[in-house]
């Protein structure tokens, strides 16, 4: 599932580029083990702290002048004192890669709000039932056009949280690249989907929609700070990065939500765009065209969760423009602004609980992808479907069946006493993110008392 990091190891260039495998000039991120301080690492190699991420206990290094970053990291990583050592690798769009470019509206002829893809997923319908109010959404990308008209009536909805490429905390989309626009149409989509979530701001990738994995684990964690509850991650690169898988796995701890863009290289094998959409507590999401077919471009296979419109999605762009884009950078956000739908009318939810309830609700699309059987996750998402379910399934319906009584007992106690069949993330009746025999006394006392669970305690 996973490539092993000497993928990136082998590249020692940081030239400007796609970004794969190449990583900021003199520049190591580093972590000791236990006990260990980093002076231990400047008294031997004469590196220079330029910062720290104290949630996980990382450092960014910089190197004496002239030291190859990638020769002194794998001696330094091969030290006991050490936990990991790596070059301070890149993440990129998956569009910078695909040389992916925006049309621009130029005639005006675009409908935001009654675009195909909303229409496809049924979105007025949707929001009849939920609109993402009282939700927290991280968008970790190129920042986003906070003057577009688009967003004007969604004052005080977003918030500018930090610039990671000026290091200021106005995290504008800005002009000039490839990479221009790309967070402001993220940003508009979680808009179109969600339109009164929150929506905070960090800004990681430069116009060249590039920037580097120790800025964007820091974005990570500060959007756990922020209390988000769903993060939006439309970036990527090759192999792992240390700093960052541990920022994302903290934020699983703490029920966080984290959507991933699976990558436009029509790939199953993960080569060129694996990461972090690879990862288990990641959702990874595939584009589909207008008539529910894998996009041309759209990476597929055994890590593949879920499918989102992905082709000419249209929205904000710089200035007051728009632009039709495709990308599963903007698949992506179809499903973390799904995801604020349900936590917007069922607060309680858990992480596992929400990717659970958009891959049970998902369109079966087979029919229409016949040589990618098996490869496309869940298929498409089903948005009314998914908000019916958050509203009516209740932790400790463990059958999901819409009613919490008796035969969810009988099966959760069948799981634990009698060798049934594993169940799912709804027996987690207690909600402290683990199924075990508490949920069985919790479930026992709930029951005794009402019968079923009191819509307070949904």
């Amino acid at each position: 599932m996973l490539l092993v990091s000497l993928l990136v190891l082998t590249v020692n260039t940081a030239e400007a580029g796609s970004g794969y495998g190449q990583y900021v000039s003199g520049e190591l991120v580093c972590k000791m083990e236990p006990g260990f301080s980093i002076d231990s690492i400047y008294s031997l190699f004469g590196t220079a702290v330029q910062g720290h991420l104290n949630q996980i206990g990382c450092h960014l290094l910089r190197t004496p002048s002239g030291q190859n970053p990638d020769s002194l990291a794998t001696i330094i990583n091969n030290l006991d004192i050490v936990s990991y050592c790596r070059p301070n690798y890149y993440f990129s769009t998956p569009e910078g890669l695909q040389r992916s470019s925006p049309f621009a509206d130029q005639q005006g002829v675009g409908d935001f709000s009654l675009q195909s893809a909303a229409i496809d997923v049924q979105l007025a319908d949707a929001h009849t039932l939920s609109t993402g109010a009282g939700v927290k959404i991280g968008v970790i990308d190129g920042g986003i056009n906070p003057g577009h008209p688009e967003f004007a009536s969604y004052a005080g909805r977003i918030i500018s949280r930090w610039d990671y490429i000026d290091s200021d905390s106005l995290p504008n989309d800005e002009p000039g690249g490839i990479g221009s626009g790309h967070g402001t149409l993220v940003a508009g989509i979680l808009r179109l989907v969600a339109p009164d979530a929150d929506i905070y701001v960090y800004r990681v990738l430069d116009t060249a929609g590039r920037g580097d994995g120790f800025s964007v684990a820091a974005a990570i964690l500060m959007a756990i700070d922020d209390d988000c509850q769903v993060i939006n991650l439309s970036l990527g690169m090759v192999g792992v990065h240390d700093a960052v898988d541990e920022a994302l796995r903290l934020s699983r701890r703490y029920g966080i939500l984290v959507v991933a863009a699976a990558g436009n290289d029509s790939s199953s094998s993960g080569a060129i765009f694996p990461y972090p959409a690879s990862r288990d507590f990641c959702v990874s999401v595939l584009a589909l065209d207008s008539v529910q077919q894998k996009a041309d471009f759209s990476n597929y296979g055994v890590k593949s969760d879920i499918c989102a419109p992905g082709t000419s999605i249209y929205g904000p762009f710089l200035d007051s423009s728009y632009v039709w884009w495709s990308g599963t950078s903007f698949a992506a956000p179809f499903v973390s602004g799904l995801a604020a739908l349900l936590y917007s009318v069922q607060p309680k939810l858990t992480r596992e609980q929400a990717d659970d309830i958009i891959s049970q609700t998902a369109i079966n699309i087979d029919a229409y992808n016949p040589e990618y059987i098996g490869l496309l996750g869940s298929g498409l998402i089903n948005p009314v479907s998914a908000i019916v379910m958050a509203r009516t399934v209740s932790s400790g319906d463990v059958n999901s069946d819409g009613a919490t009584d008796i035969a969810d007992l009988t099966e959760l106690s069948a799981y634990f006493f009698g060798g049934g069949v594993p169940v799912s993330v709804w027996a987690d009746a207690n909600r402290d993110g683990s199924i075990d025999i508490s949920d069985v006394t919790v479930l026992v006392e709930r029951l005794l008392e009402n019968g079923v669970f009191n819509e307070t305690d949904r």
